[in-house]
């Protein structure tokens, strides 16, 4: 009977010292739940509730996130930068594209326009090569016939007819690096004529990751 009475006696006590305790921490050890005055400190990176004299919840502290997660938040976060800077790249592109074609017609007039003089020049180059050809032709048979009277073609002649040589070679370098470029300028002003057909529905700075090629082909009457 005193046993029962002491521990009465020393419930009370406790529920005394509770009750007249301005905060109380509430948290989980092992799963073990533990309400004291203050947290100790190899635990308050469990998380905790506070809780008030009546034993209501008045705040929530979480857990200190694990090495995971901490990882998993700073990839986040370098992600969302490195987005932004891609946003921030893409709009400059963007606006510069817009400032030399409006629509998607400027740009195809502007791809005509880069064809018609590479090919006027590869024309021009191919002419000159039948015409240069035709010279070395006729320096090439002159030294042919100085050659059969056994006589030492002029150094001159000679010289002549290399320098024939190397002007054909070199128009036809000139053909095949302006037949490149037309290659390479034809893929830009396909880049750059669906960009500008983009445009025409987003926003500058928008990624291609978040272009629905679809829906531009709807909003421009595409069928």
């Amino acid at each position: 009977m005193k046993g029962f009475v002491w521990c009465v006696v020393l419930s009370g006590l406790l529920l005394s010292n509770v009750s007249h305790a301005a905060k109380l921490y509430r948290f989980k050890v092992d799963g073990r739940v533990i309400i004291k005055d203050h947290v100790p400190a190899e635990y308050s990176h469990l998380g905790y509730e506070v809780l008030n004299s009546s034993g209501l919840v008045v705040k929530e502290v979480a857990p200190a996130p694990t090495a995971e997660e901490l990882a998993a938040r700073r990839a986040a976060e370098k992600a969302k930068e490195e987005r932004l800077a891609k946003i921030t790249a893409q709009r400059k592109k963007d606006l510069s594209l817009l400032r030399l074609y409006a629509k998607p017609e400027d740009v195809e007039r502007a791809r005509q326009r880069k064809a018609d003089e590479i090919e006027s020049y590869v024309q021009l180059q191919r002419r000159r090569i039948s015409d240069l050809e035709v010279k070395l032709e006729q320096s090439q048979g002159d030294a042919a016939n100085i050659e059969r009277r056994g006589i030492e073609v002029p150094a001159d002649l000679r010289l002549e007819i290399a320098q024939l040589q190397n002007r054909i070679r070199e128009s036809h370098n000139n053909i095949k690096n302006r037949q490149q470029e037309m290659i390479d300028s034809t893929k830009e002003f396909s880049r750059q004529y669906e960009r500008v057909r983009v445009l025409q529905v987003y926003k500058p700075g928008t990624l291609d990751e978040d272009v629905d090629l679809d829906h531009v082909d709807q909003q421009l009457g595409v069928l």
